[in-house]
This record gives C-alpha cells, structure tokens and sequence, in this order.
C-alpha cells in the first residue's frame, strides 16, 4: 500500500471478523479540517448566544427601570393634584367661615368654584369608554423575566381623528409629548384615579383645564410608537397600573 494512504484495522470479537479500512492523507486532512471549522462554528454561536442574551437581560432591565420611572412620575403627578385640590379647598372654607374675606361668587384663581373642584376631587373612579370603535389589545402586566413586555392599559382602534373623550370628571395635570405614548394626555379623577390618553394626533384640552366626563380632549391618532390610528389608554390608582375593564362596562361603542 503507497504511503499516501492510512491503513485503518478494526479488530472483531470472536463472533466478527477483523475489518480494514484506507483512507488518503488527503482525506484525512480534509476530515481534520471540517472538523476544525465544526468547532469554530459552536464556539462562534455559543459566543454570539451568550453576548444575546446579556443584551436581552440589559433590556429587560431597562424595562423594569423605565416601568418604575413611569409608576412613579404619575404617582408624584397624582399627588401634585390631590395637594393643589385640598389646598383649594382649605382656603375656600377658611374663607366661608369669615376667617378671610371671601369673593361673592366662591371662584378659585382660575374660576373654578368650590362646588365644581369638590365634585372633581370627590368624583367617582373613571368608568366611561373614551373613544368608539374596538379593543385590538387588552391590559396585561407583562412577563419581564420571560421578555415578555407589560402592556399597562387597552387600545382601542378607529379612525384618524376620531374624538377622545374624559372617561370621567376631572383635572387635566400633564400633557405633552412622550416616545412611546407620542402626544398625550393625563387626567386626575380625585381618589387617587389618574387616566392616560396616548397615540393622540392632536391634544385639545390644556393641564391645569376641569372637564367633565364625556368631554372632547384629544384627537385618535398614531404618534409615538404606533403602526395605525388608535387610542391607548390607561388607569392609574395610587401610582399603580390597573385594568381599565376593572371600571368600564361592556365594549366600547361603534363607530
């Protein structure tokens, strides 16, 4: 046999014969070649897993930090609310009692008398759709440890432009724009009950404005982080996301 060959001899038992086998160096080299390249490759995608999956905890992380960033922006937001309104209220009864000498009609600064801001802060949670057409997703809490993002309140599709209503009595305390939400607004219902109006096209109320519930406030749209006209809507109580169907009746109205 030529030396560019391998002789290679596979010893049997009693019950098998013995079996030769050759192979060329050439091969051989071959072989130890693909067997290199095979083992570059699993280390090349045990590498690349392992530098996914801490981009994956990093973002999952970031999530849980912004998530916590936003529970507490709208908790100091409530709370701005709920002191501006006792305040209000502490001095229009101060005044009443003739401890100050009080304005005949009992406005506020912004003219906004003692009845109404007492109906604001003593109203009922927000229980009212804010917009007509149909729920496309609902409210979920989110699997942060499995990736699986929160979705802290419902959208409601329609058509660009539609009407946003106040899903209840209240203040409006911030508006604005924001990456995710894109144009929004957000609405102190007294009680520790806040609402959240993203995706807006358009903003039509102003912060510091009272309205009532069923009043125009925004406009349907796709701002932000949005692929179609459709409003996103939250509820807030003590700085805490909940379920919005936990106050709404039925499915919103068609459009």
């Amino acid at each position: 046999m030529s030396s560019r060959y391998t002789r290679i001899i596979l010893v049997g038992d009693d019950d098998r014969p013995s079996r030769e086998f050759t192979i060329s160096h050439r091969m051989v080299r071959l072989l130890v070649v693909l067997v290199a390249a095979l083992a570059l490759a699993v280390i090349s995608v045990f590498v690349t897993w392992g530098v996914v999956a801490g981009e994956a905890r990093r973002a999952r992380g970031l999530e849980r930090e912004l998530s916590a960033a936003r529970m507490q922006l709208a908790g100091l937001d409530t709370l701005e609310a709920e002191l501006v309104s006792m305040a209000a209220m502490q001095q229009q009864l101060l005044l009443m009692l003739g401890i100050d000498e009080a304005p005949p009609d009992t406005a506020l600064g912004d003219g906004t008398t003692l009845p109404e801001l007492a109906s604001v802060v003593l109203a009922e949670p927000p229980g009212d759709w804010p917009a007509a057409g149909y729920v496309t997703r609902e409210f979920s809490e989110g699997r942060v440890n499995e990736g699986v993002r929160p979705h802290l309140g419902l959208d409601i599709a329609g058509p660009e432009g539609a009407p946003i209503l106040a899903a209840g009595d209240g203040t409006v305390v911030r508006s604005g724009a924001d990456p995710y939400l894109g144009n929004f607004v957000e609405i102190q219902h007294g009680m520790g009950y806040l609402t959240v109006y993203g995706h807006c096209r358009e903003v039509a109320v102003a912060r510091g404005e009272h309205v009532r519930a069923g009043q125009l406030v925004a406009y349907m749209g796709q701002s932000g982080e949005a692929t179609a006209p459709h409003l996103h809507f939250e509820v807030w109580h003590n700085g805490m996301a909940v379920d919005p169907r936990r106050f709404l009746q039925g499915e919103p109205r068609p459009q």
